[in-house]
């Protein structure tokens, strides 16, 4: 199966920057919705648990929803906004347990996490900006970010204090 994918989250802030405990694997997936049974057909025959209905109606109708391998929490998400589909669009191939991948860049897994905002997000955002400091392209975080949050968004005032602080710009 060709599937546009990339993971995403603690999974990815990991490949970019530092170890650091995470609870679940995170991954943006981009499926016509006619292949969703298919793809949770085949996660069921890797080993995976899958419950087709709930995880089909969540995965078309909220653009996420979890599977479970053995003890591990997979979250899938679809790209429902623009900005997601560009996060796509900039995978970058990395090697995890030996395995080629497709990971978020570092610049869309930023946008993401300004997004997202948890405290977790926040952190791993100042550990991206510091772990490339000066070679990320803040013009294209910024116009992501502009898609999604208006200009008085408290968020903006965080990122541009990070950037300032952090990357070295």
């Amino acid at each position: 199966r060709s599937i546009r994918y990339a993971i995403i989250g603690g999974i990815a802030t990991i490949q970019h920057t530092r170890v650091r405990t995470t609870n679940d694997i995170d991954a943006l997936l981009a499926v016509a919705q006619i292949g969703m049974p298919g793809l949770f057909e085949a996660f069921e025959a890797g080993g995976f648990e899958i419950d087709l209905p709930r995880n089909i109606r969540e995965f078309r109708d909220e653009g996420l929803t979890t599977i479970r391998f053995g003890d591990v929490l997979v979250d899938l998400m679809r790209p429902i906004l623009p900005v997601y589909a560009h996060v796509l669009d900039s995978a970058v191939k990395t090697q995890i347990l030996g395995r080629t991948v497709a990971i978020s860049s570092a610049e869309g897994l930023i946008v993401m996490k300004l997004i997202a905002f948890r405290p977790q997000d926040e952190a791993d955002i100042k550990d991206l900006l510091a772990a490339y400091r000066g070679n990320l392209d803040l013009d294209r975080i910024r116009a992501e970010f502009a898609t999604v949050a208006p200009s008085e968004d408290a968020r903006w005032g965080k990122l541009e204090a990070w950037i300032r602080d952090l990357s070295g710009s």
